[in-house]
């Protein structure tokens, strides 16, 4: 089967506040590596996939970013949505899409935009299984990373050890018992002492036509609203009956809707280097430090300060005798918070939201 690349670059990265924006989303801001988010990591999938079946699918209002950020990328492996959706629309869409420019079934390989992966060589391989996996055993491959610590902030898969896998239980893989979602400290300890969880990557790959099995069985509304939309491509009405479509949508992610509920799902356990960078927490503790265990960008004096993030974009920022501080200055709002605590960003959008305050969103 011919395998397709799918970058997920559509949604808003809303706890990377206020550097992330919704006008400008963190997947096309910088952190690490020479650009953008999103441009490093299509330049690391270049590295497995032929750049004609390299997709991006994100929000129309982004086109232009997409655009400025990959200019050689053509219009034809840009996916646009209407509107934004959780991943579940982004990827049934995206397969939809898909089939009309590859007639035979196909291998879909789903990525999100914001990942940190380091250990290539490592990765490959895991991609590699997942694919000859998902084809032999017409099921969901998602790549599972054996935790080394207790991570909070991170969702886990409950893997099954005993189930034995023809042909694929030597290759790491292993079926899924359930997803668990991000858990406290106390039960994020116990799943790393059972031995049967691993963080959950979010990345998945299926033979396009599994999706279409799944929806029937797990979200019959996706699959009665997309069979629809597919009668329509091709014809005049097609933006008319995209548009509809989104609308009709429920925001469901694709773990909530497919993932969660399969019992069609196997896991890749694999060991390469991999960061979620879904909080300023993970971005202060994938950054490189100074003899002070700081990280400081911009215009910033950093007196008697340690174990502190400082982002200066647009002004001078000073400290004195702090620790532990996560500090982000940008043209029009700053945040300041103590490590640890950066998840609770999340609530200063819902209180922007609540307000009306749409000038800091």
């Amino acid at each position: 089967m011919q395998k397709v690349a799918l970058i997920l670059a559509g949604g808003y990265g809303s706890r990377l506040w206020p550097l992330s924006t919704e006008s400008n989303p963190k997947q096309f801001s910088h952190f690490y590596g020479e650009g953008s988010m999103l441009s490093n990591t299509y330049q690391r999938i270049l590295n497995f996939f032929d750049k004609q079946n390299i997709f991006i699918i994100s929000q129309s209002i982004f086109y232009d970013k997409i655009k400025e950020q990959l200019p050689d990328l053509s219009n034809e492996n840009i996916i646009l949505e209407p509107y934004l959706r959780s991943t579940s629309a982004a990827i049934t869409y995206a397969n939809l899409y898909l089939q009309s420019s590859y007639n035979d079934n196909f291998i879909l390989n789903v990525f999100p935009s914001d990942h940190l992966i380091s250990n290539l060589t490592d990765f490959s391989n895991s991609l590699e299984i997942a694919q000859e996996a998902a084809e032999s055993l017409n099921a969901i491959l998602t790549l599972g990373i054996v935790p080394t610590y207790s991570e909070t902030q991170y969702g886990y898969i409950n893997i099954d050890d005993s189930k034995d896998i023809p042909n694929f239980f030597e290759k790491n893989v292993r079926y899924v018992k359930n997803f668990a979602e991000k858990p406290d400290k106390g039960t994020a300890e116990r799943f790393i002492k059972s031995g049967d969880f691993v963080w959950n990557s979010g990345i998945f790959v299926f033979p396009s036509d599994v999706l279409w099995r799944e929806l029937q069985i797990n979200l019959p509304e996706f699959n009665k609203l997309f069979s629809d939309l597919k009668a329509a491509i091709n014809t005049p009405s097609f933006a008319r009956k995209l548009d509809y479509t989104y609308r009709s949508l429920p925001a469901i992610s694709f773990d909530n809707g497919i993932l969660e509920k399969s019992k069609n799902v196997y896991c890749v356990l694999s060991n390469f280097e991999w960061s979620d960078l879904e909080s300023w927490d993970e971005v202060y503790r994938q950054a490189k430090k100074d003899t002070h265990n700081n990280f400081v960008n911009g215009e910033v004096i950093a007196l008697q300060t340690e174990g502190s993030y400082i982002i200066a974009k647009d002004r001078l920022v000073a400290t004195i005798g702090l620790k532990d501080l996560i500090i982000v200055e940008t043209e029009k709002a700053t945040l300041i918070c103590k490590r640890n605590e950066s998840e609770k960003v999340k609530k200063i959008i819902e209180y922007l939201r609540s307000k009306g305050i749409k000038d800091y969103l």
